[in-house]
């Protein structure tokens, strides 16, 4: 047995070598795929839990609209006042449901203890990252707004 290597000895080294790098560089794109895959289902049942839970139906919409009397729980605003400073200027006013607990904090659309009636400038304010008394005190608008312009008409 000889202890030098011949070329033939090397050429198989070399074959088996680069043969190693390809099966390691294979796994490695196989488990990226794979996680690609794990990734992409989970966000998918993410995006659908989340539109599950911020979903709110119209029969739930109408008992929190009845129940807050149409009225804006940030700043008071309501159809019924517009509509006593002009008959049907209550039907211009814009009214959503928003989340109390925003869903990305695990807030729920099927609960209406975590729902509440507000204007659409008091929900663009809160945007699900401001509190009811947060937006309260930066607005310059709403029911405390009119009466004090009521006083300062009379």
């Amino acid at each position: 047995m000889s202890t030098y290597m011949n070329d033939e000895n090397k050429v198989v080294i070399v074959l088996a070598l680069l043969l190693g790098i390809f099966v390691i560089a294979w796994l490695i794109s196989v488990i990226r795929q794979a996680k690609a895959q794990h990734d992409a289902k989970r966000q998918e049942r993410e995006r659908k839990d989340t539109a599950r839970r911020r979903y709110v139906s119209n029969r739930l919409k109408e008992y929190v609209l009845e129940r807050d009397d149409e009225t804006c729980q940030i700043c008071g605003i309501s159809k019924r006042l517009l509509d006593n400073y002009m008959d049907g200027l209550g039907d211009y006013l814009l009214l959503e449901i928003d989340h109390i607990t925003p869903v990305a904090s695990g807030g729920s659309g099927d609960d209406a203890d975590n729902l509440q009636v507000l204007c659409w400038r008091c929900n663009r304010k809160k945007s699900g990252s401001k509190t009811n008394r947060e937006v309260a005190a930066d607005i310059d608008y709403g029911i405390r707004y009119l009466k004090k312009r009521r006083k300062l008409l009379k």
